[in-house]
């Protein structure tokens, strides 16, 4: 077979470049969910989730499902946290 090429150990550009800003999305997600759990967690929090979510529906499986669920978290905790400072204050 003179023209026929094996490419089973070769990877797309495609591919690898999908992968790539899969994970972007993700550590951009982690950041947000850090950032919301001290300003304007309702608005960073979900933001966050939703990357964290579509880095995971992109093939970044394991880890942009975290991030989106830590995402969650951190907008519930920024919620308790700023319940608990605005409290304090009026004391």
């Amino acid at each position: 077979m003179h023209g026929s090429r094996d490419n089973r150990c070769m990877t797309s550009p495609a591919t690898t470049t999908r992968h790539s800003d899969a994970r972007i999305l993700t550590i951009i997600s982690i950041v947000l969910g850090v950032i919301a759990l001290f300003f304007v967690p309702i608005v960073l929090g979900p933001v966050g989730a939703v990357l964290g979510f579509v880095a995971m529906a992109r093939g970044d499986r394991p880890l942009g499902m975290w991030a989106g669920i830590w995402c969650i978290v951190a907008t519930i905790l920024g919620f308790v946290l700023a319940a608990a400072f605005l409290h304090a204050a009026g004391n």
